[in-house]
């Protein structure tokens, strides 16, 4: 094959020292260039791939997908900015936060970072889940994260290295973690869970190792909240400049932050007199607070393209209290007064000055007396609820949906505050309830056990010289019934009591149709003085699943399960110890029932003839608020003087079926399947006569003339006064 010579003589190959050179410039070229001065979400949009398995997306990122998280995103390279605290609902913004200024300080401004996680596993399930497959789809990190030279000596799954940097990922319950080497940058996820180690809490002890770092130190923290004045990330949002969004109305212009009790409404059906008798929440959507149009999908979506976010935080100047919120809210109507239809624009103007280059956009609230910019920003705080998001099953009927079915059920109801608006939620469990009025909802059931009952659970308090027990019959969604009280005096180490007490436990009890029921499980107390004469009589009684048990020490006012999810069993009876159980957890879902006024899930039933002294136990306990090293946590107390055998017998009682819950019972479909009457009655035992029972409002019995036991006039089964 023939060659052009005279072609490579025109250009002749360059030397050895000539190659030489031009291969050190082009080398040494880049480490001239300055990085490009962009801010994190143009760096996403520029830079960032998303991974299949890391969420419903894959491919190129895009901010603008998740429009309201771009403010919290401009925030690191905001000038004068330290401290990012970002509250607000989940399936947000908080990860893609922390991922997108991970992937932005490696990339462009490499720097030691640090990233907390409640414990050691769940920083490695987000190194796994989460920072892994980023660096992985995403070319830019790929190149930087893990290289070959790094991998084998630097790359763990706790320690990302990169040129100039490096990530490292850690619980935040060890002060070692904390402590170990300075940090420019502090990524700190779930910080409600955070525990409070033995020197102080966990982000102040990680953010003294920027002190080195002078003036580029930056601090983020990312939480949904929890419970009000409990929760670390609404401390830290109060104490920041307190941002928050807005949208434009698509008709009017008119700018407004949305509330769901503000500007969401639905159909519903009335009465005469006005009392809502049927909820549509299908037809939920969000209305302007100005021109009243109501928003469809459509054109929420599209307003979600114009989110701005505003300084609110509360100030004083010029010798006044000013309120941002509350100054816009006048302002707008005020224009709008002027001006009808025009939605109340300049209105914003008035209150804010919108401060933007392309790193950075916030409005920034000014003083209307003197018109300086009178809140810091040093430390920016976001909070967004749902009705800012773009997901489908985010719309403001879905929101509606859930707030209907949680608003008579307070468990359910925090998590719709928490979840669905991104707000603490207060709880009123250490409300105090009057005991006539709980005393009054005392029913006559037509037989030991009432229609609706599917097991029976028992709780039982160990005491110096008794043993104290209640049966309880639950029912569809937990609702339950107090079937008996008893108290077993005698002394807990002798055999003779314990025959007592198994025997009660054996025995049958019936509906009025001559359906027997026997106790399903039970839990009893081994924390006071006869600890292994408990543990003998459970250990012996496994299979029946009477569990020894003793309430947690939880640490804070730490909320556990009611039930752990690993008990004694069969096999390892040997070596038998107590089961630990959430008493908080438990305490917190009875008072939570208390207060409920009509059957239904969870409402608790008591026979007619229970007296005060058992309602003054079963309420006998406070909820406290203490706070540890600037950590808040609630906590129940019981009052010097007054007793609690009853409270406990119930915590008990509702543990002992979280445990047939726990090991496989399905509450529902078993009271389903006792609801068919019999052709039969119960027994008559000896002392007990025949009658027409005249149920009580909310008792829910049905069924012919059946038999009741005669209850013993003022016998009271509750052992001392409260």
């Amino acid at each position: 094959m023939s060659t052009n010579k005279s072609q490579n003589l025109a250009n002749p190959p360059p030397t050895s020292a000539q190659g030489k050179q031009a291969a050190l410039w082009r080398a040494a070229r880049p480490g001239g260039t300055p990085p490009p001065r962009i801010s994190v979400p143009e760096w996403a949009d520029r830079y960032r791939k998303l991974a299949k398995e890391a969420g419903s997306t894959s491919g190129n990122w895009s901010t603008s997908t998740v429009e309201v998280a771009r403010g919290p995103m401009l925030a690191p390279t905001e000038p004068g900015v330290h401290v990012i605290t970002a509250m607000v609902s989940t399936q947000m913004l908080k990860t893609a936060l922390l991922e997108n200024i991970f992937g932005y300080f490696a990339h462009l401004d490499p720097c030691p970072m640090l990233l907390l996680q409640p414990k050691e596993d769940a920083a490695e399930q987000f190194s796994k889940e989460r920072i892994n497959p980023m660096v992985r789809v995403t070319p830019v990190l790929r190149e930087l994260v893990g290289s070959s030279k790094t991998r084998n000596a630097d790359e763990t799954l706790l320690f990302k290295s990169f040129p100039g940097g490096f990530l490292a990922l850690a619980g935040a319950g060890s002060p070692d973690n904390l402590a170990r080497r300075p940090v420019r940058v502090i990524l700190a996820d779930e910080v409600d869970k955070y525990p409070v180690t033995r020197e102080g809490d966990p982000i102040s002890l990680a953010e003294e190792r920027t002190a080195s770092f002078g003036a580029n130190w930056l601090s983020v923290r990312a939480c949904s909240p929890t419970v009000q004045d409990e929760s670390r990330i609404e401390k830290s949002y109060l104490s920041s400049d307190q941002r928050r969004a807005s949208v434009c109305c698509p008709g009017c212009g008119h700018r407004q932050f949305l509330d769901f009790f503000r500007h969401v409404d639905w159909k519903k059906r009335k009465d005469d007199k006005g009392v809502v008798l049927e909820h549509f929440p299908r037809t939920a959507r969000i209305f302007c607070e100005a021109c009243g149009l109501g928003w469809s999908e459509g054109e929420r979506l599209m307003t979600l393209r114009t989110v701005r976010w505003h300084q609110t935080r509360p100030f004083n100047c010029c010798g006044s209290r000013h309120v941002p919120l509350d100054m816009y809210d006048r302002a707008w109507r005020d224009a709008e007064a002027r001006d009808p239809g025009s939605g109340g624009i300049t209105a914003v103007d008035a209150v804010w000055d919108w401060w933007a280059s392309e790193r950075h956009a916030v409005y920034r609230v000014k003083c209307p007396d003197c018109g300086t910019w009178a809140v810091d920003n040093q430390h920016a705080g976001f909070q967004a609820s749902k009705l800012y998001s773009p997901w489908s099953k985010d719309k403001p009927s879905d929101i509606a949906t859930k707030w209907l079915a949680a608003k008579d059920d307070e468990d359910l109801k925090q998590a719709w505050w928490n979840t669905q608006m991104g707000m603490p939620y207060r709880a009123h469990s250490g409300k105090d309830l009057d005991l006539e009025t709980l005393a009054s909802r005392g029913e006559l059931w037509a037989a030991q056990v009432p229609f609706g009952v599917g097991v029976l659970t028992a709780g039982l308090d160990v005491q110096p010289d008794r043993v104290e027990c209640e049966l309880v019959g639950w029912g569809r969604d937990e609702e339950s019934w107090s079937i008996d009280y008893e108290v077993f005096e005698g002394d807990p180490e002798t055999p003779e009591l314990w025959a007592r007490v198994d025997a009660y436990l054996l025995k049958t009890w019936y509906r009025h149709d001559g359906r027997p029921f026997n106790v399903s499980s039970a839990c009893i107390d081994s924390g006071g003085h006869n600890t292994q004469r408990v543990y003998d009589f459970a250990k012996a009684r496994l299979g029946r699943r009477i569990y020894a048990i003793k309430g947690e020490s939880a640490r804070n006012g730490q909320r556990s399960p009611v039930w752990p999810t690993k008990v004694p069993s069969r096999r390892n009876k040997a070596t038998y110890r107590p089961t630990i159980i959430g008493v908080n957890t438990a305490k917190d879902t009875i008072r939570n029932r208390l207060n409920k006024d009509a059957p239904g899930p969870g409402f608790m039933h008591f026979p007619a003839d229970r007296d005060l002294n058992y309602y003054a136990q079963l309420t006998s306990e406070r909820i406290v608020v203490k706070e540890a090293s600037g950590h808040k946590y609630r906590v129940w107390e019981l009052p010097s003087g007054r007793a609690n055998e009853a409270l406990d017998c119930r915590v008990y009682a509702y543990a002992a079926l979280c445990a047939l819950i726990h090991f496989g019972l399905k509450l529902n479909r078993t009271v389903e399947d006792l609801a068919e009457v019999l052709h039969g009655a119960p027994p008559l035992p000896e002392g007990e006569v025949s009658v027409a029972p005249t149920p009580q409002a909310g008792a829910a019995q049905g069924g012919p003339s059946v038999r009741v036991k005669s209850a013993a006039p003022g016998r009271s089964r509750v052992s001392k006064l409260a």
